[in-house]
């Protein structure tokens, strides 16, 4: 079918991908992520086509993504903070090294629109893929950068200019020999480079092309598909969240002209497209007795773990004169260990008088994590003979995945004790919603269950359903030399009648491959197990197994292969004539399929969706799992086994 074409034809529309179009023109909805970033959001239109009974319908639904800003090189250049490169001050050269080789790893394959003005006054404009910014490690050796820095402006690059055939001099009335790239310029064109700002190459390193920063314009409409900074994220969820009522607006109202719809080819093909959205009659549920969101001042968790009795905290900073002082960072753990004892989990307020602060610095930040983490566990294994069990409560200077990874990594795989982690700038706010959210982690760590909802359903509640969910997770974005990296089932499975602790399990799967093998039987039987192990040895009678991530021609491999294993994990624990009941529900893999509600006033006033869900016994067991997810204060879009 010929949907997708006109957009991609238009050059005020960006594609990214099979289905996904973005107005990057004049009126485009957008925003900035960051006053001064090189990143912009914008606001698009994804599309597909199903096939349904006697007609065929547009599958159209709002989408956001990551652009690189459309300004000038030279502004981005002083945005980055490299507009000083052509100073004498060697020490500035070392500061701005680091930014220049981001920025050039930024702009590499980056098109821009260069336009510049020749010596006999005509215009010139072109299109053109930069390369990176100067650097001596990538070009020939014809090139030569007067000073160490491997970076260069236009006075500090020279190249060989040779005489055409039959004169003997260049740049009017000068020798052959090495010149400056402002040099040439100044000669060619009348036009003196700004010697602040570095260069752009463009070509190869064989055959590099030199041009200032000044007068290149980023192409609009260039995707970016680099992981966010946690402030980048912020900004983009905050540009990304709207109602869905004035979603199914935007749809109606803007998507026709993003992609198309319009366009005289459909109607060469005898296709035409309806511009209302498709109005389907929806079944009403009462819905469970939380709404939306929830705020846990005052109110204890539903269910508590043990007493946490082998718990330690610890502050990371970046340099050894923080603004705060690791005693006033004290005072803030205290108030919310105290915090924790009146919600209902029970913590000793006395902690090991051991070292508070772990000092890091970037090269070797994971190494200094490393070494106080190995002093901690050695620390509470003479004290407790394990780390089992342990709680880490972890403050981190500022919201970034490299430190926090770094913790997770070597706390779980390498020590084997749990932590806990937040941000010091707002740990230190000593709000109580905010000590809410880390309780939340903590208490569900701790093997206790946040919430609970109200009459989830008779069979659950007592206490002889298990509720389980498993996908399969396929590599993504890999190079050619991993492109057999293996996927990753994984499975959650409920242990008792509150849902609230889900275990899970995972393991390998051939290369791109969903529907699961063999190993399937005994991961199953484990979770059996553990279900036996908390309910003085009983199994369940009723399992419901949420199967996320199989396509509608799937369904029948799911019975024919993946059902049977789940039988077989049954047949070895059960005794006979006493197997379960099985219920096996699909998620369908219609990521962009939404339902709105008609009007505004039938949405909820806090979460914006439909009042009261479509649902009979078995829906409204799904709909109500989704307001039992442990970390968040917030019903989500799915129920949580899958």
């Amino acid at each position: 079918m010929p949907f997708g074409h006109s957009p991609r034809a238009n050059d005020e529309v960006a594609a990214v991908g099979k289905g996904r179009f973005f107005p990057s023109g004049p009126g485009a909805t957008s925003a900035r992520l960051g006053q001064q970033g090189p990143l912009t959001a914008i606001r698009g239109f994804f599309q597909s086509v199903q096939l349904a009974a006697g007609r065929t319908l547009l599958n159209v639904n709002l989408t956001h993504g990551v652009f690189k800003t459309d300004v000038l090189v030279s502004d981005l250049c002083r945005w980055s903070g490299v507009d000083k490169f052509g100073t004498d001050n060697i020490n500035a050269q070392d500061i701005v090294h680091m930014r220049l080789r981001g920025l050039s790893k930024f702009l590499a394959k980056t098109r821009v629109t260069i336009r510049f003005r020749t010596a006999d006054d005509k215009d010139v404009t072109a299109k053109k893929a930069i390369h990176g910014l100067a650097c001596s490690r990538d070009v020939n050796r014809t090139v030569v950068f007067s000073h160490s820095f491997v970076y260069g402006g236009p006075q500090e690059v020279r190249f060989q200019l040779n005489s055409v055939e039959g004169q003997t001099k260049v740049l009017g009335n000068k020798p052959p020999g090495l010149y400056s790239v402002a040099e040439y310029w100044q000669w060619m064109y009348g036009q003196a480079p700004d010697k602040t700002l570095p260069l752009v190459i463009f070509g190869t390193p064989s055959k590099p092309m030199f041009f200032p920063a000044e007068r290149r314009t980023i192409t609009a409409g260039q995707a970016v598909r680099s992981k966010l900074s946690g402030d980048g994220t912020t900004a983009m969820l905050d540009f990304a969240c709207c109602s869905p009522f004035a979603n199914a607006v935007s749809i109606e109202r803007e998507s026709a002209a993003a992609l198309g719809l319009d366009e005289p080819i459909l109607k060469d093909f005898g296709i035409t497209v309806d511009k209302r959205l498709l109005i389907v009659v929806a079944r009403e549920l009462p819905a469970p007795v939380v709404t939306g969101s929830w705020n846990l001042g005052g109110v204890q968790f539903a269910k508590q773990g043990p007493r946490i009795t082998n718990w330690n905290w610890v502050r990371i900073t970046e340099g050894p004169n923080p603004k705060e002082s690791t005693k006033e960072v004290g005072k803030s753990v205290q108030k919310f260990v105290e915090f924790l004892n009146e919600s209902g989990v029970a913590v000793d307020t006395q902690v090991p008088n051991t070292a508070h602060q772990i000092t890091v610095h970037r090269p070797t930040a994971n190494e200094d994590i490393r070494r106080a983490f190995a002093a901690i566990a050695d620390y509470t294994t003479k004290a407790k003979g394990t780390t089992k069990g342990f709680f880490l409560f972890v403050i981190l200077p500022r919201q970034e995945t490299t430190l926090y990874g770094a913790v997770k990594s070597l706390a779980y795989v390498h020590f084997g004790f749990h932590t806990i982690c937040s941000v010091e700038r707002k740990f230190l706010q000593n709000n109580t919603q905010i000590f809410a959210n880390i309780g939340l982690k903590w208490n569900l760590k701790n093997g206790g269950n946040n919430h609970a909802v109200e009459d989830t359903n008779d069979i659950v509640t007592s206490g002889k359903a298990m509720i389980v969910g498993y996908d399969v997770t396929h590599p993504t974005n890999m190079p050619n030399d991993r492109s057999t990296a293996p996927s990753l089932v994984g499975m959650v499975a409920s242990v008792d009648r509150d849902l609230g602790q889900w275990p899970a399990v995972a393991w390998e799967q051939p290369f791109r491959q969903e529907m699961l093998e063999n190993e399937l039987t005994e991961h199953f039987k484990s979770r059996l197990v553990l279900w036996r192990q908390r309910n003085e040895n009983t199994l369940p009678e009723f399992i419901i197994i949420y199967r996320d991530g199989v396509s509608e021609s799937q369904f029948t491999q799911v019975l024919e292969i993946e059902l049977p294993m789940v039988r077989k994990a049954c047949d070895q624990l059960y005794p006979p004539r006493q197997r379960p009941k099985l219920t096996v529900i699909v998620s369908v893999k219609r990521h962009q399929t939404r339902f709105y509600p008609a009007s505004e006033q039938n949405m909820d006033p806090k979460s914006r969706n439909i009042n009261a869900p479509a649902a009979d016994q078995l829906e409204k067991l799904t709909y109500n799992t989704c307001y039992l997810f442990g970390p968040a204060t917030k019903a989500i879009s799915i129920c949580l086994p899958a």
